[in-house]
């Protein structure tokens, strides 16, 4: 696929981008900024609408303002930051032919039991998928989409995540020591999204303990399920080796805590928080589930692991800390290089300007 004239696709594209309230934290927030970010570094001509609150009033100022702004500011093509705001979109399309783009990412489209969001999906000049999990499911319950998916991963800022000393400041907060060996998820503790695996490192912390005993468990992250996630470390006897640090704003220092990043996930779309952590020279875990495969690019920068296998989760997790599997995978320099180089902001900037250019056959 060929590179673009920026200043061509300036002269014949006006975007209208639908997304959620981008002042939220999540991953599909943040993806959402980087294509908005990526699309401003390219000089295109861009209006951001945003749906920030919940509830039926707010919905309906949402789809006024949506219609407004199609109205005011004439677009070229519109992008749907997710499944649901294709809805509108597809009517839209109906009545007055507008091209639009639908970005998916994971659980949302997964299993689509809407028909409606399988016409606006179908309808789409361009659905984009943030993984090749994604876009297969995406496959297997429509193949008319075969020829529509534009695979575009996340991006991760090198200068906001990379390596240094772990924070003394943060050691002596949690009443841990430089001997502690380290284990991190950054996940939301939410009653929807148990998929994320931290259930199941709790659970193998017992075998981890038997043969590293000043291994240590922190979860970074809050939400509904944090109740339940507490019951789980009291009955499992851990209260001493599970430390939930809540919701923490900069994470750079948190990642550079650990010695090794766990996440044996069976429901992530990608899984941003890898990148993060291997942008930070940290050797990693995941499921081999779901679209963490992509993220450390099936196998080549992480562990792979079965999700539900809690000896393979354990093992993995001992082999990091006892350096007893490939070198490469708890090289930093390496680690950082490869995913930079995969997934770095300047090769994100390159495919959505690649699918600018598609966009204009």
């Amino acid at each position: 696929m060929g590179k673009s004239n920026p200043r061509k696709i300036l002269n014949i594209v006006k975007i209208l981008f639908l997304t959620g309230d981008l002042k939220k934290i999540g991953g599909i927030q943040t993806y959402n900024k980087d294509v908005i970010g990526a699309l401003n570094d390219l000089r295109i001509e861009l209006l951001v609408v945003e749906y920030k609150n919940k509830g039926i009033i707010n919905k309906i100022r949402f789809i006024f303002l949506f219609l407004s702004s199609v109205f005011k500011f004439q677009p070229t093509i519109i992008f749907c930051g997710h499944i649901n705001f294709s809805l509108p979109v597809y009517f839209v399309k109906k009545l007055m032919n507008y091209d639009y783009v639908v970005f998916t990412y994971g659980i949302d489209v997964w299993e689509i039991k809407s028909n409606l969001k399988i016409k606006s999906l179908e309808n789409a000049r361009v659905v984009v998928s943030i993984s090749r999990y994604t876009a297969e499911k995406l496959k297997q319950q429509m193949s008319t989409l075969i020829s529509k998916i534009y695979l575009l991963s996340n991006a991760i800022d090198g200068k906001k995540f990379y390596p240094k000393n772990k924070s003394a400041e943060i050691l002596s907060k949690y009443k841990l020591s430089s001997n502690n060996k380290i284990i991190l998820t950054v996940a939301r503790l939410s009653s929807s999204e148990k998929y994320k695996g931290y259930d199941n490192v709790i659970k193998a912390m017992s075998m981890i303990l038997e043969e590293i005993p000043e291994a240590r468990y922190m979860i970074v992250g809050s939400g509904d399920d944090l109740e339940r996630v507490r019951n789980l470390i009291k009955k499992s006897n851990l209260e001493e080796y599970v430390i939930l640090a809540g919701k923490v704003e900069e994470m750079v220092d948190y990642y550079n805590l650990c010695d090794v990043f766990a996440m044996p996930s069976k429901g992530e779309g990608f899984g941003f928080v890898f990148l993060e952590a291997l942008a930070c020279g940290k050797p990693v875990v995941a499921g081999n589930a779901d679209g963490s495969v992509d993220a450390v690019l099936d196998g080549k920068i992480g562990l792979l692991v079965n999700p539900d296998n809690l000896n393979e989760i354990s093992g993995a997790i001992l082999g990091v800390l006892k350096h007893k599997i490939d070198s490469r995978l708890l090289d930093r320099e390496f680690l950082r290089k490869a995913v930079l180089d995969a997934y770095g902001i300047d090769k994100f900037r390159e495919k959505v300007e690649d699918l600018l250019y598609e966009l204009q056959k």
